[in-house]
């Protein structure tokens, strides 16, 4: 097996403005996990096995904004191919005819078309990428599609080639190492395609009220009702920013099997008022914030329970705070800084505010480079560290690993890392000790940042939620396995 090793990079005399493609204008995570995998049958109330040499660091001034990004897929022969192609409009029509929240959930062919077309079944805005934007070099490391690692049975995972053209049904996945592009694969997109984030959504929540944490806007330890005016007076008013940012406001409102299968539990009757689905008035999922009830065997900060609407309260915050659309202050902090070749589109509620927690999308090749602000190589894409080390120190150290421990997210990391996450932090579902952070979206979407080793990974996929039909979704398993490889351990 070849030694992987980065080649050194030239620094660009100068930066040339290149138009973006907009193309591709016309181009959430509603449960947990399991609930997706049955809400289609039951219905919805509303140590790495590569050995590779370490690199050397490249040696690069700024970002380079000049040509066209090189593409540089590897090629596995996946049944997930078709879905480059157009499909038939009788077809197209059918899936729309059939679209239904358990149908988007299946897995199914109608689902693998639902999640690449997003905007074709919900209100969307479109957030729009800089003048120019940042190249990518590539190194592509090919030795990486005979990856494997240990999974949390102590068993040797399949490779990581076999894995791409499987059950999971990965539609992209790419790796960086160093800010350069080390694995590229799209076995059942392509590579303009957009494709929605799901969960993994929920990190861009969290960054840009920690950038308000980070510049005295907002107070970590304040209610968050403090900043929300609309939710003064409710059970917001004894929850602070930063268990919301954790996820630990010990409110009745966890995305639990039981609970969203419930057509009488808060959870699935706020997912049916966000989503506009049934009798529901537009405004009617911010009412609901506001009447959300405590629970009684906990306190605030004790226990981490997942909840899009969590992430959605801290959308409400960052409105309040800046005075503007969540959007607006999204492409002023991070899109235009990134050198994104498209645009982002995000999903709305029925009132139109950003769904932050569920419903970005993007290209996969824009989400790494959103991903590699959070890596030394940052100014691959960047001409301004968007995310310094402070901000890592202050997103990382937000988490607290007693209220990790008995939750069921913790179940879910160990499978597909193969390893024991230490916390969650700061709307990132899994931190290890490493500083490596890792975010989840529904179906087997995913980004994986690891500034210790400048590395960073992502996935987009289409898998059923039910493990006795996909598998465990391993993914995040192989992004964290590649980083120790590539990086020597």
């Amino acid at each position: 097996m070849k030694t992987l090793m980065t080649n050194d990079i030239q620094k660009p005399a100068s930066l040339t403005r290149h138009d973006s493609d907009d193309a591709s204008d016309r181009s959430v995570d509603v449960n947990r996990r399991e609930f997706m995998a049955r809400s289609a049958m039951l219905g919805v109330a509303a140590a790495a096995g590569l050995a590779v040499a370490p690199q050397g660091a490249a040696a690069r001034s700024g970002p380079v904004r000049t040509g066209a990004s090189g593409f540089a897929p590897l090629e596995v022969n996946s049944p997930m191919a078709r879905w480059k192609l157009p499909q038939p409009v009788d077809w197209v029509n059918g899936a729309h005819s059939r679209f239904s929240f358990p149908n988007w959930q299946s897995g199914n062919d109608d689902s693998v078309y639902y999640n690449l077309n997003i905007p074709e079944f919900f209100p969307t805005r479109v957030v729009r990428p800089d003048e120019e934007f940042s190249v990518l070099e590539r190194d592509i490391q090919a030795d990486l599609l005979n990856l494997t690692f240990t999974d949390h049975e102590g068993n040797t995972t399949q490779t990581l080639s076999e894995y791409l053209v499987g059950r999971r049904q990965v539609q992209a996945m790419l790796m960086a190492h160093q800010g350069k592009i080390v694995f590229e694969v799209y076995p059942g997109m392509n590579p303009l395609d957009m494709h929605v984030w799901m969960s993994a959504s929920k990190t861009t929540a969290g960054l840009l009220v920690s950038m308000l944490a980070d510049e005295g806007a907002v107070d970590l330890d304040q209610p968050l009702s403090s900043y929300v005016e609309e939710l003064q007076g409710s059970a917001w008013d004894d929850i602070t920013v930063k268990n919301t940012m954790n996820m630990a406001t010990a409110l009745n409102n966890e995305e639990t099997f039981e609970n969203l299968v419930n057509p009488d539990s808060w959870i699935a009757n706020w997912f049916s008022a966000v989503f506009g689905v049934g009798d529901v008035t537009p405004t009617q999922w911010r009412e609901m914030m506001a009447s959300v009830e405590k629970l009684d065997s906990e306190g605030p900060g004790e226990l981490f329970r997942y909840s899009t609407a969590n992430t959605q309260a801290l959308v409400m915050l960052t409105e309040a705070v800046t005075g503007l659309p969540w959007q607006a202050f999204w492409h002023e902090r991070v899109w235009s800084k990134i050198g994104a070749r498209n645009p982002l589109i995000v999903g709305l509620t029925p009132d139109g505010m950003p769904v932050g927690g569920g419903l970005i999308n993007t290209t996969a090749e824009d989400m790494i480079r959103y991903a590699l602000l959070y890596t030394p190589s940052w100014n691959v894409v960047s001409t301004e560290n968007v995310v310094p080390q402070r901000m890592l120190d202050l997103i990382y150290g937000m988490g607290d690993p007693a209220a990790y421990t008995a939750s069921t997210e913790r179940i879910y990391g160990t499978q597909w890392f193969g390893e024991v996450p230490f916390k969650n932090t700061a709307q990132w579902d899994h931190a290890f000790e490493d500083g490596a952070m890792f975010k989840h979206g529904n179906m087997g979407q995913g980004i994986y940042v690891d500034p210790g080793r400048d590395f960073c990974g992502m996935t987009f996929a289409l898998a059923s939620n039910d493990t006795s039909v996909a598998g465990i979704d391993h993914s995040p398993g192989y992004l964290r396995a590649a980083a120790k490889a590539i990086a020597g351990g």
